[in-house]
């Protein structure tokens, strides 16, 4: 089983998220902040990150830099919004780490779980 973890400081997000996944069969793990999820995934067998950009304690940007050294191969999807700022220009800055796919909200959770179900296929 792929075990994905989910990264946002908003609770219901990441319950929805984490509801839609596990209704795949996906094993989902939470962080409420970039300190949390570089914990979890030090600790866990992660396959795949949803990471919010904007984070509180360490950002998401920040969290998937220290993870991308990681020696353990993985995946991000980054995802925005409801902040100040253009939530579609702030995805984009992830693409730098590679991003499978970015997400504004609200999210498509349709098209997210086939995104996921196509990365850890690859």
């Amino acid at each position: 089983m792929k075990t994905i973890m989910v990264v946002d400081d908003a609770p219901m997000i990441r319950e929805l998220i984490k509801s839609v996944l596990e209704a795949e069969g996906f094993d989902v793990v939470e962080a409420a902040d970039g300190e949390e999820a570089i914990r979890l995934f030090q600790d866990k067998e992660v396959d795949l990150s949803i990471i919010d950009i904007f984070l509180p304690k360490k950002g998401g940007l920040q969290v998937m830099g220290e993870l991308i050294k990681s020696e353990k191969p993985h995946k991000f999807i980054a995802i925005s919004g409801g902040e100040a700022f253009n939530p579609e220009a702030i995805v984009e800055l992830a693409k730098v780490f590679d991003v499978v796919d970015t997400f504004t909200k609200p999210i498509d959770t349709r098209k997210l779980v086939e995104t996921v179900k196509k990365a850890l296929a690859e």
